[in-house]
Order: C-alpha cells, then sequence, then structure tokens
C-alpha cells in the first residue's frame, strides 16, 4: 500500500511541481544542465547577435541557422531535465527573463548569470511561501509559481500597454 501513495505522491509531483518529494535518484538529471549552462553562456554573444535577425547576423558573419539550433537544442534539453525533475513551473520563463532584460538590457552574456539567479531567488521564495501559507501542509510549487507568476505577468502585460498608447 505504501508503494502505491508513494506512486501517486510522485506523480502528483512530477504534474504540479513539488520539492517536497525530492530525493535522491530524482534530481540527478540537473547535472545534465550545468554543461548546457556553460555552452549556452559560451555562446551568449552569437545568441545575442542572432536575436537582431537573420540578415544582420549574416552580415556580422555569424551562421544564423546553426546558432539558432544550437539555441533551441540547449533550451529544450534543459527544459525537458526540469520538467522531469521538478514538474512544470509556468510563468518562470516569461517573468524573469524579462523583468531581467528590462532593468539590464538586451546582452544575453551579461543578463544570463544574473537571470538564473533572479529565477532561482523567485522558486524559492514561491517554495517557502507554499510551505508556510497553510502550515503544516504543502501547496505545490507549481501552483505557487503559476499563481505568483501570472500576476506578475499580468502587471507587466498593463505597464507595457500603458507605456505605448
Amino acid at each position: 500500500m505504501a508503494y502505491k501513495y508513494d506512486l501517486i505522491q510522485s506523480v502528483s509531483a512530477w504534474l504540479h511541481g513539488d520539492f517536497s518529494v525530492m530525493m535522491q535518484g530524482r534530481y540527478e538529471m540537473l547535472y545534465v544542465s550545468v554543461p548546457l549552462m556553460a555552452i549556452a553562456y559560451a555562446y551568449a554573444n552569437r545568441f545575442t547577435i542572432a536575436g537582431m535577425g537573420e540578415e544582420m547576423a549574416t552580415n556580422l558573419g555569424i551562421r544564423y541557422r546553426s546558432i539558432v539550433y544550437t539555441g533551441l537544442l540547449i533550451v529544450a534539453v534543459v527544459s525537458a531535465v526540469e520538467v522531469l525533475t521538478v514538474g512544470t513551473l509556468p510563468f518562470l520563463g516569461l517573468i524573469v527573463p524579462n523583468i531581467v532584460t528590462m532593468y539590464y538590457g538586451d546582452h544575453l552574456r551579461k543578463v544570463l548569470p544574473l537571470t538564473a539567479i533572479v529565477g532561482a531567488l523567485f522558486v524559492l521564495v514561491c517554495d517557502v511561501f507554499g510551505r508556510v501559507a497553510i502550515y503544516p501542509y504543502e501547496i505545490p510549487i507549481g501552483l505557487t509559481v503559476g499563481v505568483i507568476g501570472s500576476g506578475v505577468f499580468l502587471y507587466l502585460l498593463a505597464r507595457r500597454t500603458r507605456q505605448y498608447v
């Protein structure tokens, strides 16, 4: 009976995002993302140039398609590892990079470490809030990040539309 409960809890954690079932054997896949993040940091200048568009990147001597495919591969693998380990964390990839970019600009080599730190702090704050809000029970991290992230995202949308009107 305990095995069935553990399986249900594990599947629920995978679907909703939950740190409470983190144990040995669940987080080791995150070690795949460390070298991929180093590769992304090494390619950061090329990604910034590719973000200017295909014509500009070609004029600056960058092979646009290979850089874009490399970036897509890195993002896909890191995202898959994160979803397999923790579960879905909605709005995290939308709000954190946009907030950091608003304050520090678009140069990827400069904002990549800061985005990682701000994203980790945001997830930490949401996890602590989810554990404290209805103590002794826990709110899954995916739900907490989704609710807080959607509010921040709507604020960013409203702020941006007011800015350009």
